[in-house]
């Protein structure tokens, strides 16, 4: 006897609407749900080109050494993008003649005469050209340049002294230029962190165009750092702007990286505050003459550019209070 499959009766009046898998929530009368996105801002603590980034004392925390021995990934801590924009070019201007001081003139004429021959200007040459321009400078806008600025960078727990060959600040309590070079920047890395390393590893310290130097990045801050600590006026959009500059590897021009640090990631750093304003980082070749006109030194980018940063530190000097005793780090500068 063979079973057979029971039979349903046939459906009466209009069949019951029945819900595709894919119909929402509410076509079942409940509350639709609505899936969290992932928030890789969050995630990362900082977005490339936002508006605020985490505050990387955390993580500098885990690597309390010297910013010489930092490692690369601090660059994204500090919320440095990958491309920097160009720094906007300064008005030129003409120069008084006084500007040209003899010793200017001798320096400026032997690293034209090099560059003009296609030989490549000394790292002495180059550092002395920027010397005695802001020497000459100073002198004829009578402004109280120092020339032997130091600056101590603060994060968290750490405290660490940052020497640049060069440091020129107004008053000893402005600092508008840090300038280095690559035989400084050997000696640093040798000094503070090849003691015991090989020598392959200290040539970590080479500069190169298109690389910014963590140290650099880490000097830009303690510059800033001393603007606030000393009392210097934000500019008008509340800003603190510091400036590193270096030759570069064909020894005809200067590369400048500038960072403009509101007051208020200053502030959050020494308070500890969870999220910053993130800093502004440009970068900008300057040509020692005009490739138009090389034979006229009013025309110089880098002459233009030190006149008018001797032009800034003397307006950000009159703005700032005097210092009272003790001056700390600016008592054993040396000033023109």
């Amino acid at each position: 006897m063979t079973a057979q499959a029971p039979q349903l009766p046939p459906a009466v009046g209009n069949p019951l609407p029945t819900t595709p898998l894919s119909a929402p929530a509410a076509a079942h009368g409940l509350p639709e749900r609505k899936h969290p996105r992932k928030n890789k801002k969050a995630k990362s603590g900082h977005d490339e080109g936002g508006a605020c980034i985490a505050n990387p004392v955390k993580m500098f925390d885990r690597i309390v050494v010297h910013p010489v021995a930092w490692p690369a990934e601090a660059l994204r801590w500090m919320g440095v993008p990958h491309r920097l924009p160009v720094t906007p070019p300064i008005t030129p201007r003409p120069l008084p003649k006084a500007f040209m001081a003899a010793a200017l003139r001798q320096t400026y004429d032997h690293v034209a005469d090099t560059l003009k021959s296609g030989r490549k200007a000394s790292r002495e040459d180059l550092a002395n050209l920027v010397l005695e321009a802001f020497v000459s400078a100073a002198e004829v806008q009578k402004v109280n340049v120092y020339r032997r600025a130091k600056a101590y960078l603060s994060l968290g727990d750490m405290r660490v002294r940052l020497e640049p060959l060069h440091g020129f600040s107004g008053s000893g309590v402005a600092p508008v230029l840090a300038y280095v070079d690559e035989p400084h920047r050997r000696q640093q890395h040798a000094k503070l962190f090849c003691v015991h390393a090989t020598r392959s590893e200290c040539e970590h310290a080479q500069q190169k165009d298109d690389d910014v130097a963590v140290i650099d990045v880490a000097m830009l801050l303690a510059f800033a750092q001393e603007h606030k600590r000393w009392g210097v006026p934000p500019d008008a959009d509340g800003n603190h702007t510091t400036r590193v500059m270096h030759p570069n590897e064909q020894g005809n021009a200067m590369i400048m990286l500038t960072a403009v640090t509101p007051a208020e990631t200053l502030v959050g750093l020494r308070e500890g505050h969870d999220m910053l304003k993130r800093i502004g980082f440009t970068r900008r070749t300057i040509n020692i003459f005009s490739t138009a006109d090389a034979g006229e030194w009013e025309s110089s980018p880098l002459l233009q550019l030190v006149w008018s940063l001797v032009e800034e530190a003397g307006k950000l000097a009159a703005k700032t209070p005097a210092p009272r005793w003790p001056i700390g780090p600016w008592a054993w500068t040396a000033h023109f």
